[in-house]
């Protein structure tokens, strides 16, 4: 009878160590993933700042210089992959924004969409509101 509570003492070892093992290791993959959604989020935070000239484009109506002068949203698209980590306001607004951007990239005859291009620049402040105040 002596060995049943020491093979009952290993049984429940293995179990706390496998549990604790198990926690663990879900809070360090827990801690990269919020890790990596700040690093996205300041970085899509950086390329929404660097649009900044849209809205001065359109400010100015220079509706025609904004069709040409916008740049492909790099961090948007190397990351499009791991938006799904970011809020649903977040994604949402980046999402309504970019669409946007690629709608203005593509248009050819922008005096009769005025209305649509002074949208896009709100777009861009709502959605670098979104991602700052995540």
């Amino acid at each position: 009878m002596t060995g049943l509570p020491t093979v009952s003492g290993f049984v429940l070892g293995a179990l706390v160590g496998a549990v604790a093992t198990a926690a663990g290791s879900y809070f360090v993959f827990w801690r990269r993933q919020q890790a990596a959604t700040s690093r996205l989020r300041v970085a899509l935070a950086h390329e929404l700042r660097s649009l900044d000239y849209v809205d001065d484009l359109v400010e100015s109506g220079a509706y025609e210089g904004v069709t040409t002068a916008v740049d492909p949203p790099v961090v948007y698209e190397a990351n499009a992959g791991d938006l799904g980590h970011l809020s649903e306001d977040e994604v949402a607004a980046l999402v309504d924004f970019y669409a946007g951007l690629y709608w203005l990239r593509d248009l050819e005859d922008p005096e009769d969409k005025k209305a649509r291009i002074d949208d896009v620049a709100a777009k861009r402040r709502a959605a670098l509101d979104a991602v700052e105040n995540a």
